[in-house]
C-alpha cells in the first residue's frame, strides 16, 4: 500500500513493488525546438550557444552593438552602415587576444580578419591574388556538334 507523508517542506512517498511494475501514465509535452540566434519575434537571442559567449566578456558590449547594428541594418549592402561599430569591436578584441583568439595555434594574422582586408594573409601587399589561377584560353574552337571546349594554341 502506497502512502505519502509531509515532513516540513518535504513530501516523502512510500511505494510498493506493484506501484513500480505498472507503466507510467504521464505524458511529456513534445520537445520545443531550440531558438537560434534570432528568435521568432525577430529579436536577438544573446544566450544562444551559437554565439560562443561573444556577447559576454570584456568586449561583450561592443560585440552586441556591432551585431545588433548588422542585424537591424537597412543599408545596402546590409551592414555597410556598421563599420564604426565593427572597428570598435575589433579594437577591443585586439586588447584581449587570450580571450578572443580561439584559433588554437599561432596566428600571424594581425587584425584577426584572416586576410579579409586584402593583404592575402601573408603580409605581401603586392601579391597577385590570381597568381595560382590556371591560364584562360584566349581563343576557343569547338565543332557544331561538339560539347567540349579546346584551347587553340
Amino acid at each position: 500500500m502506497s502512502y505519502c507523508k509531509q515532513y516540513g517542506k518535504d513530501k516523502v512517498c512510500f511505494v510498493t513493488k506493484e506501484d513500480h511494475s505498472t507503466p507510467s501514465t504521464i505524458e511529456l509535452p513534445p520537445p520545443e525546438q531550440p531558438e537560434g540566434v534570432i528568435t521568432k519575434d525577430g529579436n536577438i537571442n544573446w544566450s544562444c550557444p551559437c554565439l560562443g559567449g561573444m556577447a559576454t566578456g570584456p568586449c561583450g558590449v561592443d560585440f552586441r552593438e556591432a551585431f545588433s547594428c548588422f542585424q537591424y541594418s537597412k543599408a545596402d549592402p546590409k551592414g555597410s552602415d556598421c563599420y564604426d561599430a565593427f572597428t570598435k569591436m575589433r579594437d577591443c578584441f585586439q586588447k584581449y587576444p587570450t580571450v578572443y583568439n580561439k584559433s588554437g595555434g599561432e596566428d600571424d594574422d594581425e587584425d584577426g580578419m584572416g586576410g579579409a582586408l586584402g593583404d592575402g594573409g601573408d603580409g605581401d601587399k603586392n601579391a597577385d591574388p590570381l597568381a595560382d589561377a590556371p591560364p584562360e584560353p584566349t581563343e576557343v574552337m569547338a565543332g557544331p556538334n561538339s560539347s567540349s571546349v579546346v584551347a587553340k594554341n
